[in-house]
């Protein structure tokens, strides 16, 4: 049986074999589903794109910049064994971030996640963009495959 682990908002979270790594999109932000398959290692990582003045205290202390997020997943895939270089991401984007396709705000949040990620050499898988809602999104770490609940 898979070990759930559940990654709370704002969070990074990486995980070895058979794991699922779990978490909500129910805020403003983008979680990035890392793996690398040579390993069977993955991690979520929990990009907010909030205005900390528009939140409660309390929530300022867990945000996450993109630039922060993508290192911490790195550091935390690579502790586990993981090769920089075999890394590839999913991107999901969370239920309030108003995207539609010709949203420049919206376009421009990926644009600089996709530019954090070549700065580092890390690639995008073919699912690189899944638009889920409020559902919940896993990594089944065994497999690499992206989970929609």
């Amino acid at each position: 049986m898979k070990r759930l682990i559940e990654v709370p908002w704002g969070e990074v979270m990486a995980g070895q074999g058979e794991v699922v790594l779990n978490s909500n999109t129910d805020s403003e932000c983008l979680v990035i589903a890392a793996y690398d398959a040579a390993k069977k290692i993955g991690c979520l990582a929990h990009a907010v794109f909030s205005d900390p003045k528009k939140l409660h205290r309390s929530c300022v202390s867990v945000m996450r910049s993109l630039t922060d997020a993508v290192d911490e997943m790195i550091k935390d895939m690579t502790l586990l064994g993981a090769d920089q270089n075999n890394i590839e991401v999913a991107l999901v984007a969370g239920e309030n971030i108003p995207h539609t396709k010709d949203d420049p705000q919206y376009n421009g949040r990926i644009k600089a996640v996709m530019d954090v990620l070549a700065k580092r050499h890390i690639r995008c898988r073919g699912d690189r963009i899944c638009d889920i809602g409020s559902s919940h999104v896993g990594l089944d770490v065994a497999s690499g495959k992206i989970l929609v609940k």
